[in-house]
């Protein structure tokens, strides 16, 4: 099957294809990489070595292996049906997708007529939340409420909707001009600020799903990430779920 997400094509050779049908493409475009899937991981008694084999092995909390060539070209995933999922499969696309100026973010993200922003922060801070508050306050459209691709794309950086969506409901496969990162913290008081590059790099890179596994793809994926904060707004909002923290944050991007 092939799937497209953040605007690259991929071959997705599983037969249990139903979590990334909403990606499905058409085109005719060569894949960037291929992702074959197996449903049992190798049996290994005791020391085995493989002959040839891959360049990257990749290994999830017993439950699940990943292999792939130098440039992350082909990969073949590994995996128990009862414990495993496709978290490699993501790993390897963050990886092979960095060669494209893309950057994988754990975020929730919302479309404003036709412009995005990126709300990120540390598990259960309330990034879904923010963006079902959006969506509530001003009808935003939630792209996704746990991970995106951020990528740039002809010399502009757009947030990217892709088939991950963790525990939250939203999951669409939509790119949108990026207008802002929010990254957010919990407060009692509503308070919006603009960050420096250092702030940023501090605040905003903990978020960022680096492929720290493979050098090559690391040095373009923090490439990107300078070019990211050099060139896109990147605000801290400490706040409450309230409309009010909806409101100055929209007035400092839009207003």
């Amino acid at each position: 099957m092939r799937i497209s997400v953040a605007g690259l094509p991929v071959e997705w050779q599983d037969e249990y294809s139903d979590f990334v049908s909403g990606f499905g493409s058409e085109t005719d475009d060569e894949p960037v990489m291929s992702i074959r899937f197996e449903r049992e991981l190798p049996e290994c008694h005791g020391v085995q070595y493989i002959e040839g084999g891959s360049e990257h092995t990749l290994r999830l909390m017993n439950s699940e292996l990943l292999t792939a060539d130098k440039d992350w070209c082909n990969a073949t995933a590994y995996f128990s049906t009862k414990e495993g999922e496709y978290a490699l499969a993501l790993a390897a696309m963050c990886s092979k997708f960095a060669f494209f100026d893309a950057l994988l973010l754990h975020a929730s993200c919302v479309d404003v007529n036709g412009e995005g922003v990126v709300f990120t922060g540390a598990s259960g801070i309330g990034k879904t939340t923010q963006a079902s508050l959006w969506g509530e306050h001003l009808g935003a459209q939630i792209i996704n409420g746990d991970k995106i691709f951020i990528r740039e794309m002809n010399g502009e950086f757009c947030a990217c909707g892709l088939p991950w969506k963790g525990s939250s409901e939203y999951c669409l496969n939509k790119t949108t001009r990026l207008k802002g990162v929010v990254v957010l913290r919990q407060s009692e008081e509503n308070r919006i600020t603009m960050l420096n590059q250092m702030q940023a790099l501090e605040l905003f890179m903990p978020h960022v799903f680096m492929p720290h596994w493979d050098k090559e793809c690391l040095g373009f994926a923090l490439e990107t990430f300078g070019r990211l904060i050099e060139s896109i707004p990147v605000l801290l909002l400490e706040c409450r779920p309230d409309e009010d923290s909806v409101k100055i944050t929209y007035n400092r991007l839009f207003g």
